[in-house]
């Protein structure tokens, strides 16, 4: 979160990065002088010994790595080294798009079989079509005891424009597939559609580059559709760009309102306020969030909170109240370093204590806001309206459900792919949870299935019961409605998201 400065050469990276990672040039160039008159910290001259004195072969990168590592757990828990691996995943959720061939595939048996093609993407313009097989990528062998989805992907993607040469499997037959791969978007809102005829509902799972674009799209769509109020699902959602989260923020709070200011060590406070005409500044407004919703999340749903332009409902959140900068590494690799607090309109920091060093006789701060509520500090965002965590965590805790839900999507796809001619004739996603009968040849079919495999020997609850059925009807709408079919059926029973209509209605 927060602005990359790459090229910015301040006093703390200096140190961080000539600790654990500049003193390697000293070795090989030993002309070059990092610390004045040739000297070497401890720390050097340790690692420079442990390199060429010690008794077995040392992987050098690996021994950087655990040593920056270890420098960042003594500062605080969201300071992270980034190797060059998982920087390229990481940069990819933050900038809404990766490079590829424009499919979803899972796993059936070590074998990763295509499920969804992105319209007018590189697979569909090349023939790809679901229920595809891959065997084969460029002369490579897909099919593999233990595969891995990550593996799977990693031999997939490539850089745009760039051709990779498939193998599949279609009706027994093998056909040879060119594909020219292109950029493919990574949304960042995951559904988008109408509780009811005034109450529209956006889930959005992350705060990339994309979020503000899209839910400026999604509202201008909800409201066309007669959306008068909004409900914004937060749950899940971890962060990402402070940028993002202070736009969307903008659409909601008028004048000159604070949004939120950041403020450390090294940095001056800086605040960020609304500075145009929002598009949802009139109308009730609902933020569902949990446990998981974190960063960004809560920037977001600290303003609304402190300004009392809506209600939050749900579970505390996270409690991140730090600010991340990224800092280009000579390597290829990155370091995201916490450079200062945010506050929240009223001067509340969420973050949570941490390095064990909660005094719990310390007496927190509390706010209160114009309509009276009491916010405290260093405890996430407390939701207006509390909703018990519901039992699904205690329920996919059980070695049963743990099982059943890793086989739910080959099951709801070999369902989906024989029964097509079925669902062709469905027209909304609720018409399946409401369809009985088919709630009835679906557990059929699953009890058939779970005992052709002996995959379980405990008889299912009626609890356990309800929450497969709910999660195949959910995965099977997803196959024909993607993911607003798919919360459209779970959210139906959601308890969460049904307290929210109910008092946002009243």
């Amino acid at each position: 979160m927060g602005n990359n400065k790459r090229d910015i050469a301040l006093p703390i990276i200096i140190s961080f990065v000539l600790l654990v990672g500049l003193f390697v040039a000293q070795f090989l160039i030993p002309s070059i002088q990092l610390f004045g008159n040739n000297k070497q910290s401890t720390f050097q001259q340790v690692f420079e010994l442990v390199k060429n004195k010690y008794v077995d072969p040392v992987n050098q990168d690996s021994l950087e790595s655990s040593a920056v590592d270890e420098l960042l757990k003594e500062l605080d828990p969201h300071s992270t080294y980034l190797k060059p691996a998982d920087l390229a995943e990481a940069t990819e959720l933050l900038k809404g798009h990766f490079e590829g061939i424009g499919v979803e595939f899972s796993l059936f048996n070590d074998t990763a079989t295509i499920t969804y093609v992105i319209p007018e993407g590189p697979s569909e313009k090349a023939g790809i079509r679901p229920g595809d097989k891959l065997i084969k990528a460029n002369g490579i062998l897909m099919v593999r005891k233990n595969n891995s989805t990550d593996t799977i992907r990693s031999i997939i993607k490539g850089e745009r424009n760039s051709f990779v040469n498939l193998t599949i499997l279609r009706d027994q037959q093998t056909i040879q597939i060119n594909i020219k791969r292109d950029r493919i978007p990574l949304p960042a809102i995951e559904s988008s559609y109408l509780l009811d005829s005034k109450t529209g509902y956006i889930r959005l799972a992350r705060f990339s580059e994309t979020s503000y674009e899209e839910f400026m799209k999604a509202v201008e769509t909800l409201k066309s559709q007669g959306a008068q109020q909004l409900m914004l699902d937060l749950r899940g959602n971890g962060g990402g760009l402070l940028s993002e989260a202070i736009d969307i923020a903008d659409e909601f709070l008028d004048q000159d309102k604070l949004i939120v200011y950041t403020e450390g060590n090294k940095l001056a406070r800086q605040e960020y306020r609304a500075r145009r005409p929002g598009q949802f500044e009139k109308g009730k407004v609902f933020l569902l969030i949990d446990e998981f919703s974190a960063s960004a999340s809560e920037v977001l749903a600290g303003a609304i909170q402190d300004w009392c332009r809506g209600k939050i409902v749900g579970q505390t959140s996270f409690g991140k109240g730090l600010v991340q900068e990224e800092y280009s590494l000579s390597n290829g690799s990155a370091l995201r370093l916490t450079v200062a607090r945010y506050y929240t309109p009223l001067g509340r920091c969420i973050q949570i204590p941490y390095h064990n060093n909660k005094d719990t006789t310390k007496k927190l701060r509390y706010f209160l806001n114009s309509c009276k509520d009491t916010l405290w500090e260093e405890n996430g965002i407390t939701p207006n309206i509390k909703i018990a965590t519901t039992n699904d965590t205690a329920l996919i805790s059980s070695a049963n459900l743990m099982h059943a839900l890793t086989r739910i999507n080959q099951f709801s796809f070999r369902y989906y792919q024989d029964n097509i001619s079925f669902f062709t004739k469905k027209d909304t996603p609720l018409s399946l949870l409401r369809d009985t009968e088919l709630s009835h040849a679906i557990w059929a079919n699953w009890i058939f299935d779970e005992k052709s495999s002996k995959n379980t020997s405990t008889p299912y609850s009626s609890i356990e019961k309800k929450f497969l059925t709910e999660r195949i009807l959910a995965t099977l709408a997803r196959y024909k409605w993607r993911n607003n079919g798919y919360y459209q059926v779970l959210n139906a029973n959601d308890s969460t998201v049904n307290k929210a209509l109910k008092l946002i209605n009243q």
